[in-house]
């Protein structure tokens, strides 16, 4: 890194401002007209077509072909009055005559009546709640625009419902589609918002509008590039990508607010402050060019490592990262100097309010083994840090949405899971034999706790046991039957045609779930199991999402390793000593233990949109602990020793540590505001890194990197 003064020095300055305002100019028109600013959220987003739980799900898929399904609720104080099968029926042809529904399923479109229904061992467990206050009707979808056709169904809800005649919306489509609108109105709004919050930040801050007008310019283009970069790569914005921009604008601006910083100090020391001094752009951005790019480093190595796992959101959210991460740099670099050579350095009312020499020379001894002790207890939480969060939330209590959820899930499970059985000894299950142990399955999973409503081949074979003579057909010729276009082939979604495989649709109970997801599909194998199944395919929204949990974890775990280890050598590069990256590594263990213990504690959930908060701030702290070293450094180099040079250190970026922090909580605070948990759980727990960045730089690493333990004689 020694040839990098040299390179700065002879270097012919790039541009003026004007020029890097154009910049920002064309990179917008380009966004507005190339870029696709929509959010995606699709019913299979959460993994890659590689995956092997993804891969399950298609298999099932195409031996039991079926349709999505929306479930309207509808519950009322008789629900076998005639006013209210007057109302059903209603709401039954309403909502097939929207384009997009295959067929509708209800007390008046499948049963003969509500007493047929209530005696039907299959009707009564598709249509009607246990405690029989609701009914349901089942919407079969056939794909296309989900978000047209929820509008409709929700159009077509609101218009007919009535205090007696309440209508509750749940299913896939459904929730994608919820998700689709939080994450969209996050996006258009609250990032415009962070943005605009970050800036008034930085202009109280700085007092000076070039400096304001060259930041926002720099950190805009910075998030436009990247959104461009990622269009051209093939990469839409998805359900973690939606916050890209945030972070790269977040990222940008860090290595912006350590150069401002830096500039102002120099030009104290020169006695220049108030008036304009090209040179010092030059000399600031020497001055900060080391830190900041061993900071971009460490910050694509942690997204990097989100590349290495199977879920989708995680791996587009490393890729765009790691390419923020980069072009944050290089635009801070390349589009910010010359608005420094153009402003002139002033001091703030914030900034002339610093604290005085004796308090930067103080050790803090005490408050820095509090923070040491609270990290340790809070660390004991990270055996309760919860990643498999329930459905509901992901949706805030008490709204609409998030009743009907709750009531559907209440009267039969909200979330869908598929299991796919076939005999244990390989026998067919057309047989009466085969029919009986499929029925004592049924039953045992039925009994299971987190299962609310259980559909099987047994219970359709049932229903055509009510039929008339039926005794005089065998289930082989009823399978047969039910499989033919007059049936809606219904059979072929229950049975293969060699009838070696049922399928079992299940629909789980996320209330009252106590255990993980997966541990819950292992219990209802082992069920399969003691009655002489064997469980060859599992698949369903349910299934995913546990799946997803385990590698949130994992990447949660290996991630934070790998960072760590890499850190280790990076923290060796720029200590240049055993204490000062032991200190360095320690201080850093501090936000891990922090967040991930404390979110344990208060039971918050980790869910895929919050936690990447966890990347985002041990970014932040990397690059604080990284300045604040190289203070020292350059302390060491004008002759401090020891304690001094900490002191001196501390004491020139303890500036950029604290603001920057304070401009990247003023900007996150924003999304504590959302109507969306995750992204409120992603805006609180960046707040929290930002205050624990704070203690953990400032305080514990100067202490254990450079305090003199003992007094020399």
């Amino acid at each position: 890194m020694k040839f990098l003064p040299t390179v700065w020095k002879k270097r012919v300055p790039f541009g003026t401002h004007w020029e890097m305002l154009a910049v920002t100019a064309v990179l917008f028109v380009l966004v507005v007209v190339f870029v696709d600013l929509k959010p995606v959220v699709e019913e299979n987003f959460f993994f890659s077509t590689s995956d092997p739980g993804f891969g399950q799900s298609k298999k099932i898929e195409q031996r039991f072909p079926s349709q999505p399904q929306l479930v309207l609720a509808v519950s009322s104080g008789d629900i076998s009055s005639p006013r209210y099968f007057e109302r059903i029926q209603k709401l039954t042809r309403e909502v097939e005559a929207i384009d997009g529904v295959s067929a509708v399923k209800s007390l008046t479109a499948g049963p003969k009546n509500y007493q047929d229904a209530v005696e039907s061992p299959f009707w009564s467990r598709l249509l009607i709640a246990k405690d029989r206050k609701s009914s349901n009707v089942i919407v079969f979808t056939q794909g296309g625009d989900t978000g047209k056709l929820v509008r409709r169904i929700e159009r077509i809800a609101h218009e007919m419902d009535e205090k007696d005649f309440r209508i509750h919306i749940a299913g896939t489509p459904y929730v994608v589609e919820m998700l689709q609108r939080s994450i969209t109105h996050d996006f258009r709004y609250f990032s415009l918002t962070a943005i605009i919050l970050f800036g008034l930040t930085m202009a109280a801050m700085f007092r000076s509008s070039r400096v304001f007008l060259g930041m926002l310019a720099t950190c805009m283009s910075a998030v436009l590039l990247t959104l461009l970069l990622q269009q051209i790569f093939g990469r839409r914005i998805g359900i973690l990508t939606v916050n890209l921009g945030t972070i790269v604008f977040v990222v940008a601006m860090s290595h912006l607010v350590y150069m401002t910083f830096n500039w102002q100090t120099l030009a104290d020391r020169r006695q220049r402050l108030e008036k304009k001094s090209p040179d010092l752009a030059t000399d600031a951005l020497r001055m900060t060019f080391p830190p900041s790019f061993w900071s971009m480093v460490c910050a694509s190595l942690g997204f990097a490592s989100l590349l290495i796992v199977q879920a989708k959101p995680l791996r587009e959210l490393g890729f765009g990262g790691v390419l923020g991460s980069i072009v944050a740099f290089a635009c801070a670099y390349l589009m910010y100097p010359p608005f420094l050579r153009w402003a002139v350095p002033r001091e703030s009312k914030i900034v002339e309010a610093e604290p005085p020499h004796r308090f930067w020379a103080r050790p803090f001894p005490i408050l820095s083994a509090a923070v040491i002790l609270v990290s340790a207890l809070l660390g004991f939480g990270l055996k309760r840090v919860n990643t498999d969060p329930s459905l509901l939330d992901y949706f805030k209590p008490h709204q609409e949405l998030r009743d009907g959820l709750e009531y559907v899930d209440r009267n039969g499970g909200c979330n869908p899971l598929t299991l796919v059985v076939s005999s244990a000894d390989g026998s067919k299950l057309n047989t009466d034999a085969a029919y009986q142990k499929m029925w004592t399955l049924h039953g045992a999973l039925e009994n299971y706790n987190d299962v609310g409503t259980v559909i099987s081949l047994p219970t359709l074979l049932a229903e055509g046991d009510r039929t008339p003579f039926s005794f005089l057909i065998s289930y082989e010729k009823m399978m047969e039957i039910m499989a033919q276009p007059k049936y809606a082939r219904v059979a072929k979604s229950f049975v293969t045609e060699d009838r070696t495989q049922a399928v079992y649709l299940l629909r789980m109970v996320e209330a009252r779930r106590d255990k993980l997801r997966l541990e819950v599909v292992d219990d209802l194998r082992s069920i399969a199991r003691k009655h002489g199944f064997t469980t060859s395919l599992v698949g369903g929204i349910y299934y995913l999402q546990g799946r997803l949990a385990k590698l949130v974890a994992s990447s949660l775990v290996t991630g934070l390793f790998w960072l760590n280890l890499l850190f280790v050598v990076i923290a060796w590069i720029v200590a240049r000593s055993v204490r000062g990256a032991l200190a360095m590594i320690v201080s850093l263990t501090l936000m891990p233990l922090c967040m991930l213990g404390g979110i344990g504690w208060f039971n918050v959930p980790v869910d895929i949109i919050s936690a990447p908060a966890t990347n985002v701030c041990i970014g932040i702290a990397i690059d604080s602990m990284i300045h604040l070293v190289f203070g020292v450094r350059r302390a060491q180099r004008d002759g401090k020793k020891g304690w001094a040079a900490w002191v001196v250190g501390r004491e020139e970026q303890w500036r950029g540590i604290v603001y920057s922090d304070v401009i990247f909580a003023a900007g996150f605070a924003i999304f504590v505001l959302s109507d969306f948990p995750p992204t409120q759980r992603f805006g609180l727990v960046v707040l929290a890194g930002c205050v624990i960045d704070i203690l953990a730089n400032l305080f514990v690493l100067p202490l254990l990197g450079g305090a003199q333990w003992k007094k020399r004689d």
